[in-house]
């Protein structure tokens, strides 16, 4: 079952062009695809992992975001389409971001093409501060400086005003506390224009003539659509009991569209500015449209009547499509998965009572021709993400195998309002390890799941998760894969990346302040590891910035000295996400074989 991954996308100002970023090759690199079916325009090789692009607004110029080498210090480069010739643009060894980091959204050009806005920590490695540089002369000018005229945070260009006079910043201080500035390029003068008490999200979706556009919680658990207006107020323009992941306007500001989140598939809607008539998109395939930020290049495009967006299901590759707004005739663009067999499994959205009586949300597969299955609990990264149906290799190939995989929600995700994504905060291995055993009692509680079968898996904080459940509800697991997975909270806090680090209190906790240093201690995989009766592979890639490969190596060598059973695969030339094609297959293979010797029937 092998896809084409697609990582995230752009539709060319005139909406004739596709760039597109694709490991086809072997990589992630960028693509083009030419919407008429002419020849594409040429792009070169570019030395590093491609992890985001945007059009120069003229359209001549491609902006690249550059991995070197997995540890996520991203430079930045511009891909000339008539030459092929790639100018890099920052320096090596020094994180710059156009945006969010590991996301999609904002527009980091302004509308006249003389400005390019990213942020950088050369001057801090503990925060980001933002750049314009000025595309003509090449002239960089600091806009905006952590620490001067506002606090010492992580700062990301989103997008600049309809003039280009003024830039907006988002301050992301978690991952439900933001706030947004103005920078204005003439005066130098930086406004906060989002005051507001206790935490909040304001996920910027675009600057139109009348106001700002925003995905925001204030007043809400769940976040709705809103215009903030010059005066502070916010106009409403969508607020359903789900959260609301992502919006976009179209350039002549005529068309705005927005994504709500419901049982974890995504439902479009549309609001035509000029006539004020409402509708939905149709003609597409149910399917995950986008995702807060555009995490994982999921993020909406609009150009003229047309709506670009990527499709991700269960049952095939995530590929891109357009929409037109006016007809309602949806095309598929790319074909990222052609040979994908047609009997792949649809998952069913359930909820369960979590060990604390807390609801937990799932999507559960199950396999078919299998009286009794054994079953993976695949727990996500973040922890603030959703597990979400898109297409996954692993789930689908262990249902080929005879094994069900839950996909767990647990408390901490994403997409079920901010009360219950801060649930996670400085409880980590806390509640979240009660939702987890809810899991297990759930699963024995089926009729076709076999309860002496159940493996847990994990990547980042996943990886962590499945750490606390075989050291800390051992009884309940035969097998377990932790992938750059934390065993020690304290020392995975102090080793932090360093723009984590003023976060890092408020988010798991301070080792450095007694009554935590005991919690956080208590809580570590590390501490229990002696309670360990599952086998555990470990996997690490040695670049990891995020999650140090210390933490692996610290947990298998104490698992080897209390001869318990455990393997270490230690991940050459790759960081916290693998980004070779060969090197993640072997991955994944490796994760199957693991879990079908030990809980297939």
């Amino acid at each position: 079952m092998i896809i084409d991954q697609l990582d995230g996308f752009a539709p060319s100002p005139d909406g004739t062009v596709l760039a597109y970023i694709s490991d086809a090759g072997g990589s992630p690199q960028p693509w083009c695809l030419r919407l008429d079916g002419t020849e594409p325009p040429r792009l070169s090789e570019v030395d590093g992992t491609v992890t985001r692009l945007a059009w120069r607004p003229d359209g001549g110029r491609l902006l690249v975001q550059v991995d070197p080498n997995g540890a996520e210090n991203y430079r930045l480069a511009e891909i000339d389409l008539v030459s092929g010739v790639v100018e890099w643009l920052t320096p090596e060894g020094v994180r710059a971001e156009i945006g969010v980091p590991y996301a999609s959204s904002g527009n980091s050009y302004s509308p006249d093409g003389r400005l390019l806005a990213y942020s950088t920590s050369e001057r801090d490695e503990t925060v980001f501060d933002v750049y314009v540089r000025d595309l003509t002369t090449g002239a960089v000018t600091t806009v905006l400086q952590a620490g001067d005229q506002v606090s010492e945070d992580r700062y990301l260009p989103m997008f600049f005003s309809p003039d280009s006079r003024r830039l907006l910043v988002l301050r992301m201080h978690q991952g439900t506390e933001h706030d947004l500035f103005v920078c204005h390029l003439d005066t130098g003068a930086v406004e906060h224009i989002t005051p507001h008490e206790g935490p909040a999200k304001f996920l910027p979706a675009a600057w139109a003539e009348d106001g700002i556009y925003v995905c925001t919680t204030l007043g809400r658990d769940h976040t709705g659509l809103a215009l903030l207006k010059p005066d502070g107020s916010l106009d409403w323009v969508a607020t359903p009991e789900h959260d609301v992941d992502g919006a976009a306007l179209s350039p002549d500001g005529r068309w705005l569209v927005w994504s709500a989140n419901v049982a974890t598939y995504s439902r479009l809607e549309w609001l035509n500015r000029r006539s004020g008539e409402r509708g939905t998109v149709d003609g597409l395939p149910r399917c995950v449209a986008t995702q807060e930020f555009g995490y994982d290049g999921q993020t909406l495009h609009v150009r003229g009547d047309d709506l670009f967006l990527t499709a991700a299901r269960p049952t095939a590759a995530k590929d891109a499509w357009s929409v037109n707004l006016t007809t309602g005739r949806a095309r598929q663009l790319t074909d990222c998965g052609p040979d994908l067999p047609d009997d792949l499994v649809e998952p069913e959205v359930v909820r369960f009572p979590s060990a604390d009586g807390r609801t937990v949300h799932g999507l559960l597969y199950r396999p078919r021709g299998v009286s009794k299955a054994g079953v993976v609990v695949d727990i996500h990264g973040g922890p603030e993400h959703q597990t979400r149906p898109w297409f996954s290799r692993m789930t689908q190939e262990l249902l080929a195998r005879g094994i069900g995989v839950l996909a767990t929600n647990i408390r901490g995700s994403s997409g079920y309002g901010l009360s219950y994504q801060r649930l996670i905060y400085r409880d980590w291995g806390g509640g979240d390890l009660d939702d987890l055993a809810g899991a297990a009692a759930y699963l024995n509680g089926l009729s076709w799941v076999d309860g002496q079968r159940l493996g847990v898996f994990g990547a980042s904080y996943g990886g962590f998760a499945v750490l606390s459940c075989l050291t800390r509800l051992p009884q309940l697991w035969r097998a377990g894969v932790s992938i750059c997975g934390v065993s020690d909270l304290v020392s995975d806090v102090r080793s932090f990346p360093p723009t984590w680090r003023r976060r890092a209190k408020d988010w798991v906790g301070d080792p450095d302040d007694p009554a935590d240093h005991a919690r956080l201690r208590e809580a570590s995989p590390h501490r229990h590891a002696h309670r360990l009766q599952a086998p555990l592979l470990l996997v690490h890639g040695i670049n990891d910035t995020r999650v140090s490969i210390a933490e692996s190596d610290k947990m298998y060598a104490r698992l080897v000295e209390l001869d318990l059973p455990v393997k270490l695969v230690r991940v050459d030339g790759e960081g916290h996400v693998v980004a070779d094609r060969e090197t993640k297959e072997s991955e994944q293979e490796m994760v199957l074989h693991w879990f079908t010797r030990h809980l297939a029937p």
